[in-house]
């Protein structure tokens, strides 16, 4: 050490010794180490501490600007203090008293020495990624014209940020750095252009489907800008600004618009038909589910009406081996509750994004963003949906597999979907609408209009609700047992089942309905073993006492058979033993007969208020037997204790 050494030395060391009890001395011993050694770091550097620990804003300013100008390269005292200058300025609306006096002093400091601070913590930050880019964000909240330069190297880094740490540098990007070069965007190359908004989409789509209080209109308010600045950054033609009230139709004309004016496998129509087909499938999954009733629905088949003239027609060709062919008329949507038209027009914008992006030549590219997005819930549920959608029965059972976890009361109505799809129902199916009667949820609901059509293939979006399913199963089953109506020598029973289960829509089938009592008047006798368990609706009993009424006023040998009933009254058995068989006939009939008659109509229409729904769900699952022997053929159900009333 020389002696020039000891000396500065020694003048600092009397300088810190006195700092705190003689403030004035100390400065005189800085002052006069500053005259002889102006080019020593420590003299310098203590008369610094001196102003800074004397809360000297202004005279600190102005000796930290000596230190910074002039000793930039060496010193770890120095970087400590920018580093605590630099922490400060980072966290102003929440800082210490120790911070705001870095706050305070940095506003003495003249603007070039400002910008230099930043510049060199930034050269000087190593391999502490994190620390040089937040000083990027510092310098462009302080200089906002850097950015216009800077702002590429910055996406740089944090591109390479997100290899790593993706959720910290993903909002780092889109929380901090977006919002600062939005109004004069930087030229990016496409590749970290597209990059940086397949980042930005991931962050806000993690968001929406993670944080049930995101708010959803402004997350993709948001998304829509950073298309826009990511389209000015590669010199798109502009996209259509986000709003709730604009009709998709309008950002789809726009899209095609924008598509015949591109080239083939343009990147700018694959972003923005990306973004416009994630936006339809959102709104889709959303809508699916209505959370206000906490009710969620199903995309299901349609049933159409079935004649003896014309049968079903089909809007789809089955092979015999089980396949399918799709039709060149897709399938249409029923009106059947009052968000079904909101759901086919979400759901149709995102199939028709779909087959555009998976042409050839945007298939490739629009992959590999499916793969880096967390869209896989919604994207498998949509791929089931439009699978059954066109018909394609094979590829939804493959697909059902890959879906995430599903209640067993959805997985059974998808299966009993998929199996009404191939036009005639098989014993799977109807394990299924066991099982769904097994599991109806508490929420009522009410019954749908439009689930069955005359003339082509429907989609229906069935709400989960308890009178939905009954419902939509009981259909399934009217709509396989109508067709036997049209065979010849049918049985009693099942023009008795079928009465029971068409209770369901009092309004509807009358043509049916009609048709199976043209049957029964046809009959010698008819055995209507559901009438005083199940039957209860007045227009088909009404119709069964006109029935027997003008026979016996034509003095016909008409005879009705009853179920007995489960507690005391007309058909109940005595405590001695099965009652002995009557019949109820027309012809000879005396006054008793007539009159218990009388009261078994009278019975079943005291039970008019009862809850069909309910009653029509008990009848389906207590004789599925029965119903099952009528379907399949199957062995027939144990026999049921019955008394013939004569």
């Amino acid at each position: 050490m020389t002696s020039v050494d000891e000396n500065e030395n020694y003048m600092v060391k009397q300088a810190q010794n006195v700092r705190i009890s003689d403030p004035s001395s100390a400065k005189a011993w800085i002052l006069t180490a500053k005259t002889l050694y102006p080019n020593a770091f420590n003299v310098q550097y203590e008369a610094y501490l001196l102003e800074r620990d004397g809360k000297n804003y202004e005279e600190a300013a102005k000796c930290f600007s000596v230190i910074a100008c002039n000793f930039t390269n060496q010193h770890a005292e120095l970087w400590q203090e920018v580093n605590a200058l630099t922490n400060a300025l980072r966290n102003e609306s929440e800082s210490t008293p120790e911070q705001e006096f870095y706050v305070k002093m940095y506003k003495h400091l003249t603007p070039e020495v400002q910008h230099n601070i930043f510049v060199h913590t930034i050269n000087n930050s190593g391999d502490n990624l994190q620390q040089c880019i937040h000083s990027y964000i510092l310098m462009f909240n302080k200089f906002p014209k850097t950015a216009t330069t800077q702002a590429p190297r910055l996406l740089e880094m944090l591109a390479e940020g997100m290899k790593a740490d993706p959720d910290l540098y993903q909002r780092m990007l889109v929380e901090e750095v977006l919002p600062m070069i939005q109004n004069k965007p930087p030229e990016l190359s496409p590749l970290l252009a597209c990059r940086l908004y397949t980042n930005s989409l991931e962050y806000y789509l993690r968001q929406i489907m993670d944080d049930d209080k995101c708010d959803t209109i402004e997350a993709w308010k948001n998304i829509f800008k950073v298309l826009m600045l990511c389209g000015q950054m590669m010199g798109w033609e502009p996209f259509l600004p986000f709003s709730k009230h604009v009709n998709q139709n309008v950002y789809w004309d726009k899209l095609v618009k924008i598509l015949r004016g591109s080239p083939a496998g343009s990147s700018q129509v694959l972003f923005y038909a990306t973004t416009l087909f994630i936006y339809s499938l959102h709104g889709y999954i959303r809508k699916l589910r209505i959370e206000d009733a906490d009710v969620n629905h199903v995309l299901v088949e349609g049933f159409i009406d079935w004649t003896p003239e014309g049968g079903e027609v089909q809007s789809m060709d089955w092979t015999p081996d089980g396949g399918d062919v799709q039709s060149m008329e897709p399938p249409k949507f029923s009106a059947t509750t009052a968000i079904s038209q909101e759901l086919s027009e979400a759901f149709l914008h995102a199939a028709r994004c779909w087959q555009l992006l998976n042409t050839e030549q945007f298939q490739r590219d629009f992959s590999q963003l499916m793969l880096a997005l967390p869209l896989s819930p919604w994207i498998s549920r949509f791929l089931f949906d439009l699978a059954i959608y066109f018909g394609h029965r094979d590829e939804a059972n493959k697909l059902m597999a890959d879906m995430t976890k599903q209640s067993t009361l959805v997985q059974s109505l998808q299966i009993l979907s998929l199996n009404l799809m191939q036009g005639s129902m098989t014993l799977q199916g109807f394990q299924c609408i066991l099982k769904i009667l097994a599991e109806l949820p508490a929420t009522s609901g009410q019954l749908l209009e439009n689930i069955s059509l005359k003339s082509h293939r429907h989609m229906i979006f069935l709400p989960l609700t308890k009178i939905a399913l009954i419902q939509y199963c009981t259909r399934a089953i009217v709509s396989r047992l109508s067709r036997t109506l049209f065979e010849p020598n049918c049985s009693d029973r099942l023009l008795g089942d079928l009465l029971a289960l068409l209770q369901l829509s009092a309004d509807k089938d009358v043509l049916l309905k009609q048709h199976i009592f043209n049957l029964i008047t046809q009959r010698k006798s008819f055995n209507l073993h559901t009438l005083s368990n199940y039957i209860i609706a007045t227009d088909i009993i009404e119709e069964l006492a006109f029935i027997w009424n003008s026979q016996q006023q034509d003095d016909a040998n008409f005879e009705l058979t009853g179920s007995p009933t489960s507690g005391g009254g007309l058909g109940s058995t005595s405590a001695a033993g099965a009652a002995q068989p009557r019949r109820i006939g027309t012809r000879g009939a005396d006054k008793g007969a007539r009159d218990e008659f009388k009261s078994l109509i009278r019975q079943q229409i005291a039970r008019c208020n009862e809850n069909v729904p309910t009653l029509v769900a008990n009848f389906i699952t207590q004789e599925h037997l029965t119903l099952a022997q009528h379907i399949f053929g199957m062995a027939p159900a144990p026999v049921v204790e019955t008394i013939v009333i004569k």
